[in-house]
């Protein structure tokens, strides 16, 4: 069952731009408000040309005139793929965490196994998805694909809607 509005993020171990560096997502959201999104893959074309760049493209000041204190981009990929195409988006106030066995997603239920995604990328990636969260509490969450929600839904003009 995915995670839903009143949930809590739960307790799961993300690479920050090695296998080295981990991180609990948990942690991240103790105390702040952020918001969290998911992408299914790096360098994958939406994600590259749409998703990310429209989180991208949301200064530091506009988070903090929501109140938003970080803003995290996750994906099943490994870290040195991640960190590396986090790398093509520049200087950003977005952090990029690596969830490479799945830990994270598969405990907020948002893992992504339909089978023309199996049959391009190879195994279960996250879905994507975006949510405000308040004390890693979950108080906005739109998935694609569930509930009417397209794409564009878990773009950053959605997530600034939450607060």
């Amino acid at each position: 069952m995915a995670i839903k509005v009143g949930d809590s993020l739960p307790s799961a171990m993300m690479h920050d731009g090695s296998p080295g560096t981990k991180v609990d997502l948990k942690e991240i959201f103790a105390g702040k408000k952020g918001v969290l999104f998911g992408v299914p893959g790096a360098y994958t074309p939406t994600c590259t040309s749409a998703h990310v760049p429209s989180y991208v493209n949301v200064t530091a000041e506009q988070w903090k005139e929501k109140g938003v204190e970080v803003v995290v981009c996750m994906a099943v990929n490994d870290a040195f793929v991640f960190s590396a195409w986090a790398g093509t988006f520049g200087e950003t106030s977005v952090k990029f965490l690596a969830d490479p066995c799945s830990e994270a997603t598969k405990a907020m239920g948002l893992a992504f196994d339909a089978p023309p995604l199996l049959e391009a990328l190879g195994n279960p990636r996250c879905k994507r998805f975006v949510m405000g969260l308040d004390d890693g509490k979950v108080v906005g969450l739109n998935i694609s694909g569930e509930d009417g929600k397209t794409d564009e839904h878990t773009f950053a003009t959605a997530a600034l809607e939450f607060f």
